[in-house]
């Protein structure tokens, strides 16, 4: 006898389906939209400072790669986390990963301008 004749629970929890990977590619649309922001500002400031010879701190230019990282973390957990949920199950906790990415990057941005 296998695992899955005995009914266990892992085996009769179903994977993600076709609409589940819709969802989660339009959420991975929006915290691509939030890491490109991210990059942009890294790009831009770094461009910005060498510009008129000044250097950012190390903790400048770690909350710079932190604006960059945080979407793409905190996408990939999700993704991982709910792959044997619903799709509705799946696209919530997706929202309230984006709230949480949202109040990351304001910290994140708070520290740089405090760290400058």
């Amino acid at each position: 006898m296998t695992a899955t004749d005995l009914g266990s629970p892992r085996a009769s929890r179903p994977r993600r389906g076709t609409a589940g990977w819709v969802a989660a590619l339009i959420f991975a649309l929006l915290y691509a939209f939030v890491a490109f922001e991210g990059l942009s500002n890294l790009i831009g400031l770094l461009q910005s400072f060498a510009l008129v010879d000044a250097e950012l701190s190390a903790a400048a230019v770690a909350a710079l790669v932190g604006l960059v990282v945080v979407p793409v973390l905190v996408f990939v957990i999700i993704l991982w986390g709910t792959r044997r949920t619903s799709t509705l199950k799946a696209a919530l906790v997706f929202i309230a990963g984006l709230a949480a990415v949202a109040v990351l990057t304001l910290d994140l941005q708070n520290l740089f301008q405090q760290v400058l």
